[in-house]
């Protein structure tokens, strides 16, 4: 990669596969927040400012170079842009009101941003008309300055108090936070990058909500039942073509040995059972302390085990079909999955990975994988509800909060689990391990400087 490219790409975020944009905008976000927690607000704006002119001074130098390469007016590999849109938009909330908190203003700074540099209201679209790397950097200010001027309109008029209120940072499940928790969960159940990782880690900055409490686990089962009818939604077809198969199978009158060689829906669906069983076994002998696993010190450790897996699934080009996937791979691929009971270990990417790792397609892995999801996921769920049938319905979070996330979980489950099918045929698997080890260190930052 040429200094250019490698420059205006923001060492390459510019080049990944979607939304290069939005990944353009996160390193101001997770930098000004690390350098917050970590060393105060005088190197917070350090950071900020060093952002803002570096990348201004990028976008306008290399800018042209990258243009006549690509033969592209605004190239949307270049994210230097982005990167000091979005420094400048967290630089000038900082300034204007600095007593939100490092998080809750680089969350909300980089959604703002984000909006804005999407929807380009006025003056951004005619400050794309200058000439090179001007155009390209000039709108991105402009969103940038929108941002911060609706984040003090914002301040000004009270919203941010209602805002913390309804997210429940005083310290409350309240229903919009119920709804972000089932749309985090939506979005990460069928991403490599563990769904029960994320909702451990958001529902950690509600502080008076206990992540440990029972009626807060049922909450993340019932999310996780909202992903579970996005499966069905998703592959309702293929689905109902294997129950037919399986019938087919049964009905065949073959010996139950020459239907196991010969059929491969039976083949399929008793190599599933034999996951789900091994998971079973797995979670019976394991649940206590992994069950208990859930400090944000020990999600942020998992999440590098799953970006490790990822990486070594990504560099591995599996052969073996259906013929060769035996017992053993199964037994294997269901221990896999007992591993995601702890928090930070994805349950598709440890299945898929395992799979993968272990000579499989990338097709019947990812098939695989969320053929036995759903008794994995039913199954956890009939388990808590046995367990705690008596004090179910009992604690701090609503019944109405809960159907609400799981709602939401079920809706952005189906986007989400339709995106990483697409993106998984392209096998780049490396994003998601570049992500995991991003939001590790992001959180292991936060820990330090919490001494949590």
């Amino acid at each position: 990669m040429k200094k250019e490219e490698f420059l205006t790409t923001c060492c390459g975020l510019g080049r990944l596969p979607f939304a290069p944009g939005t990944w353009g905008s996160l390193p101001p976000a997770v930098l000004y927040m690390a350098a917050g927690i970590l060393f105060g607000p005088v190197p917070a704006v350090i950071v900020l400012t060093l952002l803002l002119v570096g990348d201004c001074v990028i976008t306008v130098l290399y800018s042209p170079k990258v243009i006549e390469l690509t033969g592209s007016k605004d190239p949307g590999r270049i994210v230097s842009d982005e990167v000091a849109g979005a420094a400048l938009t967290l630089l000038l909330m900082h300034l204007l009101a600095s007593d939100a908190g490092y998080c809750l203003t680089a969350a909300l700074g980089f959604g703002l941003f984000r909006a804005f540099d999407i929807f380009k209201p006025w003056p951004c679209r005619r400050l794309e008309q200058l000439d090179a790397g001007w155009g390209i950097l000039a709108d991105d200010l402009a969103a940038g300055v929108w941002a911060a001027a609706l984040w003090l309109a914002g301040r000004h008029l009270g919203v941010l108090e209602q805002l913390t209120g309804l997210l429940g940072v005083d310290g409350q499940m309240s229903a919009g936070f119920a709804i972000f928790l089932g749309i985090v969960q939506g979005l990460t159940e069928f991403l490599p990058v563990s769904s029960s990782g994320h909702l451990v880690f958001f529902e950690t900055f509600a502080e008076g909500v206990d992540t440990q409490a029972t009626e807060l686990l049922f909450f993340d089962l019932c999310l996780h039942l909202g992903t579970v009818g996005s499966i069905l939604v998703v592959f309702w077809k293929p689905m109902v073509r294997f129950f037919r198969h399986l019938v087919g199978a049964v009905q065949s009158g073959l010996s139950p040995l020459a239907m196991y060689e010969q059929k491969a829906a039976l083949r399929v669906a008793v190599l599933a059972i034999v996951s789900t069983f091994t998971t079973g076994v797995f979670y019976v002998l394991f649940k206590g302390p992994l069950e208990a696993a859930r400090s944000l010190q020990i999600v942020s450790l998992m999440w590098l085990v799953t970006a490790g897996l990822l990486l070594a699934a990504d560099a591995r080009h599996g052969k073996k079909g259906l013929k060769e996937f035996g017992i053993m791979i199964a037994i294997i691929i269901g221990l896999f999955q007992g591993f995601a009971i702890l928090p930070g270990i994805s349950r598709s990417g440890a299945t898929i990975c395992a799979a993968i790792l272990l000579g499989m397609k990338l097709r019947w892995a990812i098939e695989f994988s969320f053929l036995i999801s759903i008794p994995a996921i039913v199954g956890g769920a009939a388990v808590q509800v046995i367990k705690h049938h008596e004090t179910l319905f009992d604690g701090s979070v609503p019944m109405s909060y809960t159907v609400w996330g799981a709602l939401s979980a079920f809706i952005v489950g189906i986007v989400a689990l339709k995106l990483l099918i697409r993106v998984a045929k392209k096998r780049k698997l490396k994003y998601f391990a570049a992500y995991c080890i991003a939001i590790a260190t992001l959180t292991l930052i936060y820990c330090l400087g919490r001494s949590c």
